[in-house]
């Protein structure tokens, strides 16, 4: 299975040591050019380090799906853009996303879209993690991330954490 991943998902897993999630989930991730020049220079090592796994493969999406993309009227940086084109053209399993906006295209597009959070969820039902409520916690405190705590607390409870 292929997924294709923005800088941020793969930003904030590495920083919380989660990133092998992805391998054992996916196998292979696909990223950008343009993505990779922004995990490239990530003031974190541990974020750059992301470019050094074997499992995660750079590739340049066409002009064709880039046109594809830019036709849906939303306006994206280069680096959503690129990675929105590229599931389009390589017919990824899954694209990895958090921004809205960029949810909205991909379903727009057809594409199958999960966040960070959905990762997490499907490690647990696959047994690859004891624990949401610790991934999350570690993502909010030592990435950055944010979820209301409405979803934190409705993501628990799905997962029968409380």
């Amino acid at each position: 299975m292929t997924i294709v991943s923005d800088a941020s998902s793969l930003g904030s897993l590495a920083l919380v040591d989660y990133l092998w999630l992805l391998e054992a989930l996916y196998g292979t991730v696909v990223i950008s050019e343009v993505v990779a020049q922004e995990l490239a220079t990530a003031k974190n090592a541990r974020i750059q380090a992301v470019l050094s796994v074997n499992w995660v493969k750079v590739q340049v999406p066409t002009e064709s799906a880039i046109a594809q993309v830019q036709q849906q009227g939303k306006q994206f940086d280069l680096g959503e853009t690129q990675t929105l084109a590229l599931a389009l053209q390589l017919h990824a399993d899954e694209l990895l996303i958090n921004e809205r906006r960029g949810r909205q295209v991909a379903q727009a597009l057809e594409l199958s879209a999960i966040g960070i959070v959905g990762i997490v969820i499907v490690a647990k039902q696959r047994a690859l993690i004891p624990s949401v409520r610790r991934v999350m916690d570690a993502l909010v405190e030592l990435a950055g991330f944010r979820i209301s705590h409405q979803l934190y607390q409705k993501v628990l409870k799905f997962v029968d954490e409380i």
